[in-house]
């Protein structure tokens, strides 16, 4: 797929995002999915904005809910993983700890015990919204049963619940832009 390249300047929406993007990230690290958007304002002003307000701003921390996105990532886009992996590292998460929630070895990771359950519902939460229609009523109803409880034992305040909730969303939304656009990996 081939985006028009177009300048910065034309855009003052673009340019009102990159200059918050650059900032958060430097001028040499913009993650390509939003390079891509840069002749979209819109778009960009759009997935950027929710970024920005759920990663990098809210109750939880952005630590926390880049591992969420990196559990939702590494089982369905390479480049979003490699770029949440980068991100993490330059964080100081230990690569161990990465592996192993890659790998959903979540006991391993070594993490604290909120996080954990906070893993457990996520991989919870993405079965659950890939398994649709493919369940009987019964499964389906057992299924939701046991989200809400795996929700429930995150021991998250009703906020923090909604505010994880829509990060989950969030990174599936950017795992869907980064698929759709045949993003590589290699180059974050």
């Amino acid at each position: 797929m081939q985006l028009r390249a177009t300048p910065r300047s034309t855009y003052s929406p673009s340019r009102q995002a990159f200059e918050q993007i650059e900032q958060e990230f430097g001028t040499e690290t913009i993650p390509l999915i939003f390079k891509l958007l840069e002749a979209q304002p819109v778009l960009l002003a759009h997935l950027w904005g929710q970024f920005r307000t759920l990663v990098l701003q809210g109750d939880l921390p952005r630590v926390l809910k880049e591992i969420v996105g990196l559990l939702v990532a590494a089982t369905r886009c390479d480049y979003l993983c490699a770029v949440l992996l980068e991100s993490l590292i330059q964080q100081q998460v230990e690569s161990q700890t990465l592996t192993a929630i890659i790998q959903g070895d979540y006991e391993s990771a070594e993490v604290s015990h909120a996080t954990l359950a906070v893993l457990r519902f996520t991989a919870i939460a993405i079965v659950n919204r890939t398994a649709g229609g493919t369940l009987v009523k019964s499964e389906w109803q057992l299924l939701q049963h046991q989200t809400k409880q795996a929700l429930n034992d995150t021991g998250l305040e009703e906020g923090e619940q909604l505010e994880l909730l829509a990060t989950i969303a969030l990174f599936e939304q950017l795992c869907l832009v980064a698929n759709l656009l045949q993003l590589d990996p290699a180059s974050p």
